[in-house]
């Protein structure tokens, strides 16, 4: 399956991105690159693997949520340029509307 340059650029458009004709371009041979990829894996044998999932099961195969305490949250505070009475201050990155 690929897509055209007219579907990719509704997509983008829908996402709220706009792209000039070159990075649409390069948008639409990444994603059919990946596609064709993603066909690919319709040629393996997967008939004698079993699924991976433990959603189901009571035993998680992850390893267990640990709090350890920071020593240096000191040193991290004082090495960071964002910083008013020791909280982060993350820029802006969208317009409020």
């Amino acid at each position: 399956m690929k897509l055209t340059k007219e579907e990719v650029n509704d997509i983008a458009l829908e996402s709220r991105l706009v792209l000039t004709e070159k990075e649409l371009e390069g948008t639409v041979k990444f994603i059919n690159n990946f596609l064709t990829m993603l066909d690919s894996f319709k040629e393996l044998d997967l008939k004698d693997v079993e699924p991976f999932s433990f959603a189901e099961t009571l035993e998680c195969p992850l390893r267990a949520d640990e709090i350890h305490p920071f020593e240096n949250t000191q040193g991290i505070i004082n090495q960071s340029a964002h910083v008013e009475d020791n909280l982060f201050k993350v820029p802006r990155i969208m317009e409020a509307q």
